[in-house]
């Protein structure tokens, strides 16, 4: 067996391991820095740009850039479990570490595709698809950016699991996804001044909660009550409901009919310190209250 093959199968029992140990099961998303809290790591969130991610084998401790886009902090944070996991010494990753391969770098190879594992497994994957109805092998720009939103990796990551390690498209159809950008599809969607993250709501999502920082929006369900101070509705769309973070907090959504429900949770933006404090209320915010459109 080659040493790239060898190196996958380990990656993925490392991470349906680690997906045990947290208490997720295979077919769910997860939220990664709930995750690692749940295996006794701590996660911080650090005012950084050019730092890919550390973690300190000594205090166990992960340690995630702020600014960088959503999608890449999670896998940044999924990296770093497998450093832990692989009984890795200190790690400090530059951006390219993550970024792409390199043979020379075993550890960090194996580390990328254990988060790749970790977030995406082909049963979450598959489960996320066939819940909405749809099949990867002919999934257009919107349904693979859905999904990746709920699975809390960026669209490309998931085009090149989808094509590399889970081969559910082809490189031709891998390819063509890959014309469509991220700020293309959040364009199309909201206009010219749509936010720098979008996620897309459905009813298919369940298990997680949706994160957004101040600012950012996301489109519910049509029909739904929002029941709290964290998140208001903005407008609606084609697609449903239209809300943005309003202030740190969490808040409930639920359609009138009670057939679909989940909490929204805000952080402040460009959050700093550790990740099981990033949705604590400010204190002169007073209880929450409803509201719908």
């Amino acid at each position: 067996m080659s040493n790239g093959k060898e190196r996958a199968r380990q990656a993925l029992r490392g991470a349906l391991e680690v997906r045990k140990r947290a208490r997720a099961s295979i077919s769910e998303p997860i939220c990664v820095y709930d995750a690692a809290e749940q295996l006794g790591l701590a996660v911080l969130f650090l005012p950084e740009k050019s730092l890919g991610g550390i973690y300190s084998k000594a205090s166990q401790v992960i340690l995630i850039p702020t600014y960088r886009p959503p999608g890449r902090q999670a896998f940044t944070c999924a990296h770093e479990i497998g450093h832990w996991y692989y009984g890795h010494g200190t790690s400090i990753d530059e951006i390219n570490d993550l970024e792409q391969y390199s043979e020379n770098k075993p550890e960090e190879r194996l580390a990328d595709i254990f988060a790749s594992y970790l977030l995406m497994p082909s049963w979450a994957v598959n489960e996320a698809f066939a819940r909405r109805g749809w099949s990867p092998s002919n999934c257009t720009p919107i349904q693979v950016y859905t999904v990746a939103g709920q699975l809390g990796v960026g669209y490309q990551t998931l085009v090149q699991h989808l094509r590399h390690s889970l081969r559910l498209i082809s490189p031709a159809h891998a390819q063509q996804l890959l014309k469509t950008t991220p700020k293309q599809l959040r364009s199309a969607l909201l206009g010219n001044d749509a936010p720098t993250h979008l996620i897309i709501v459905d009813h298919a999502w369940t298990k997680v909660a949706i994160d957004l920082q101040v600012g950012e929006a996301a489109i519910l369900p049509a029909s739904v009550r929002l029941e709290g101070q964290s998140a208001n509705a903005v407008g609606n769309h084609k697609l449903g409901l239209i809300i943005e973070g309003r202030r740190p907090g969490i808040t409930r959504a639920e359609t009138h009919d009670k057939s679909w429900a989940a909490f929204v949770r805000v952080s402040r933006k460009d959050f700093t310190g550790r990740s099981i404090y990033r949705h604590l209320e400010d204190p002169d915010v007073n209880e929450s209250a409803g509201s719908d459109m």
